[in-house]
């Protein structure tokens, strides 16, 4: 099941994401659950010992990923340079260059009390990863996941572990899940339902004067210099935009105040394009909406049957239901694993 195009790039339903190149499907047992901080090419070559997976350093990278429209919650500790929204982590240090280490919160996520419960998968006479690891909350909700296999693809935004928990209270209670839209950690811009099973992220644009204005934020997904390149310089020449159509040939200057965290151009022009463009829309002129689409929620469930999932909740409540049955096989375990201490004690 973790093998082959698909697997490389389809998630596990609630339980683990089998998107290895971008998520990752690295040991949480032996060596690697006391890494402390060690650099990326050494955790690679633990990686690589103990899971037999050779192609982890770009994964390690997406784990420690934090910025806008990466991961809501990163595994691994960005100590270095992981990259930022500046280029959507396309400008990460070298390998050699940069540190990371497992995330105070990775092992409270996927239990240490679970592993022995798990089924392992061999490589020759070698124990490696499982099947698929456990959370205790579903983590391709959490972070999402993306990418294309052989004649499938699955793209499952993120959303906000708050709400996802919440859900799993309400189950637990005997009650439906309420309805989870996607959202993205630090975020500041707005995510509306347009239609069924359809999403529309815009940006923050905000008025200054009559002939200045401020972007602030920029839809999910849109990385800061890109945009800069794609959208304003596109703008301020006329060019051609990236799907060939005709942009404003704009009287303009701008400003860039950006950081590697927050978004921040500040555009003037004159009083009379101004207003023609706040008749036409700025989100529309400027580009800052993207849509998201759940049609493509492709996963694999608990046996490794391929499906494609309508909604989150759809997913949660399959995760809900192995959830709960490791649960119960816990406390078998643990309450066995006692009864074997008395044993010794009164032997």
């Amino acid at each position: 099941m973790t093998e082959g195009d698909a697997a490389k790039s389809l998630a596990v339903s609630g339980l683990s994401v089998i998107d290895r190149n971008r998520y990752g499907v690295f040991p949480l047992h032996g060596k690697l659950l006391n890494v402390r901080e060690s650099s990326k090419k050494q955790l690679a070559g633990s990686v690589a010992e103990h899971a037999a997976y050779d192609r982890s350093e770009t994964t390690i990278i997406n784990l420690a990923q934090k910025f806008v429209g990466s991961n809501n919650i990163n595994l691994l500790m960005p100590i270095d340079q992981f990259g930022t929204r500046l280029q959507g982590g396309e400008d990460a240090a070298i390998p050699h260059h940069i540190s990371t280490m497992l995330s105070p919160l990775a092992r409270y996520i996927f239990h240490p009390k679970d592993d022995p419960l798990l089924s392992y998968l061999r490589d020759g006479n070698l124990k490696i990863e499982p099947v698929w690891y456990l959370p205790i909350i579903p983590m391709v909700l959490v972070n999402g996941a993306e990418g294309i296999g052989s004649g499938w693809k699955t793209k499952i935004p993120n959303h906000n572990p708050r709400e996802i928990i919440d859900n799993l209270l309400r189950m637990i209670k005997g009650e439906e899940p309420l309805p989870m839209k996607p959202w993205y950690k630090n975020f500041e811009g707005d995510i509306e339902k347009c239609g069924e099973l359809r999403y529309v992220t815009s940006g923050k644009v905000s008025v200054l004067n009559d002939e200045k204005l401020e972007i602030s934020e920029l839809p999910v997904g849109v990385w800061t210099q890109s945009y800069k390149e794609s959208v304003l310089e596109a703008m301020l020449g006329g060019g051609a935009g990236e799907k060939g159509d005709k942009r404003h040939l704009l009287r303009y200057d701008y400003k860039e105040y950006n950081t590697d965290t927050t978004v921040k151009y500040q555009v003037t022009m004159l009083e009379d394009e101004f207003k023609k463009i706040e008749l036409e829309g700025f989100h529309e002129v400027f580009k800052l909406q993207s849509t998201l689409t759940l049609t493509s929620m492709c996963a694999f469930d608990k046996d490794g049957i391929l499906r494609r999932y309508d909604s989150a909740s759809q997913i949660l409540k399959e995760f809900f239901d192995v959830r709960l049955e490791f649960y119960s096989k816990r406390k078998k375990y643990l309450e066995r694993e006692l009864e074997v201490k008395a044993e010794k004690l009164f032997n």
